[in-house]
């Protein structure tokens, strides 16, 4: 079943990213907002399938471990990668190739993602590397840096499932260690002709449940 953004699921996870209500100058009477607004909740794997195919949009999965799943609509493409997501709430994420890189509106908010240097939106081409990034998160404007430092390597192709469907994918591991103290292994499955990626299973935030995501409509640009 895939359901909204839970605000309870969010407070009890902070790597949930879900926003709850973001408000300002969002255009309601927009075609993309008229058409995200109206997204309801698909019960059957082939059903959401179906629905996705329908909207003229991008489209991916996004739950936590142990959740429903929602729908998230590409609302905006930016610079160097970045891709802006939407759900019928108009909760956000951005990403930058798989990576969960900023997401705002609520108590919680993963407020910025700096990346040093080497990093690429192709997974692939990070295996073998010991790279860094930070993170700034934040709760009711209290800020916490964390500095996160990660190891990417080859996992070797295996198949996964999206809705149903199986796909043979190309498996990158990423062995993180957070501020020096938290290990944390994060996954990434992409196409192995292209580095598109597939699904992905990630801990955004230092001891915070999982985020996982399945593409269903890829960008096309």
């Amino acid at each position: 079943m895939v359901d909204p953004l839970s605000r309870r699921h969010l407070l009890a996870s902070v790597t949930a990213l879900g926003l709850a209500g973001c408000t300002g100058d969002i255009r309601k009477t927009s075609p993309f907002w008229s058409t995200v607004t109206n997204t309801r909740p698909q019960k059957a794997d082939d059903d959401i399938r179906a629905y996705a195919d329908s909207l003229p949009y991008a489209s991916m999965l996004f739950w936590f471990d142990g959740q429903s799943r929602s729908l998230i609509v590409l609302g905006k493409e930016e610079p160097e990668d970045r891709l802006t997501w939407y759900t019928a709430e108009k909760q956000a994420v951005t990403t930058f190739g798989p990576f969960i890189t900023r997401a705002i509106g609520t108590e919680v908010e993963l407020r910025s993602t700096t990346f040093g240097p080497g990093w690429s939106s192709d997974v692939r081409q990070l295996a073998g590397k010991s790279l860094t990034r930070q993170t700034v998160v934040a709760h009711r404007n209290n800020e916490v840096t964390a500095t996160l430092t990660s190891r990417f390597h080859n996992a070797g192709m295996t198949m996964i499932k999206v809705l149903g469907k199986a796909i043979e994918a190309y498996r990158i591991d990423e062995s993180m260690i957070a501020d020096n103290r938290v290990r944390i292994l994060n996954s990434y499955w992409v196409d192995p002709a292209t580095g598109a990626w597939l699904k992905t299973r990630q801990q955004v935030i230092p001891l915070m449940s999982p985020v996982n995501t399945a593409m269903l409509k890829p960008p096309t640009g």
